[in-house]
């Protein structure tokens, strides 16, 4: 972490001033910090700073409930939030199917939510057990998000980007498009999801604090 902390501000500081209308992408892990400091240091407009975050692990965790509920999983409509990592939160309140809540589709023996949601977090590292790394699922996503940007396809991404409540970065869905984020979106989450979330973005504070000390 601390190494990591260490290149992202000698990159960062290496590269800037920035021209006006750049966008910065850190992918690299502990990926909210990183984007974090990497805001703090570019520059650039807020919204031009922001990291990869969970969009990994909405896909994987769309691709999972889509076995168990045998629908595809560009059907579902369902987000990883939150802080990167062990306090990530599956949004299981605002969860739907072709846009119809996942409790009306789905019986609730059909899955579940902590062993899907727990099943979710280890997969890189199964992955890394079995191939040594992961670049292919980081490269699709990566790949998505320079697409919505260069094309302004103004998709919907759970990227990590400021949360000025928190004065840390950490993923919520946003729009994407030429500029950057266009907008953040609103989720309805239930009120064990936003404390969780709240939970979790606190100790990344902390976290972002003990760094600077270094």
């Amino acid at each position: 972490m601390h190494r990591n902390a260490s290149v992202i501000r000698n990159v960062v500081k290496a590269m800037t001033p920035f021209r006006s209308d750049t966008i910065v992408l850190v992918v690299s892990n502990p990926v909210d910090l990183l984007t974090s400091i990497a805001q703090e240091l570019a520059g650039l407009p807020k919204f031009q700073v922001f990291g990869s975050g969970t969009f990994l692990e909405s896909v994987r965790i769309r691709g999972l409930l889509a076995e168990k509920a045998g629908v595809a999983a560009s059907s579902i409509q369902l987000f990883v939030l939150g802080v990167h990592g062990d306090g990530q939160v599956v949004a299981w309140s605002s969860a739907t199917i072709n846009g119809i809540p996942l409790d009306k589709v789905l019986s609730p023996d059909t899955f579940g939510h902590q062993e899907l949601a727990k099943e979710c977090k280890e997969r890189a590292e199964t992955i890394f057990t079995a191939k040594g790394a992961t670049p292919f699922g980081t490269g699709s996503v990566v790949a998505s998000i320079c697409a919505s940007i260069l094309f302004d396809k103004r998709e919907v991404r759970p990227v990590s980007h400021f949360q000025p409540e928190f004065d840390c970065c950490f993923s919520l869905p946003v729009v994407l498009g030429r500029k950057g984020i266009m907008k953040t979106i609103e989720m309805p989450l239930g009120s064990d999801e936003n404390a969780a979330i709240a939970r979790s973005a606190h100790r990344l504070k902390s976290t972002i604090e003990l760094t600077d000390k270094k």
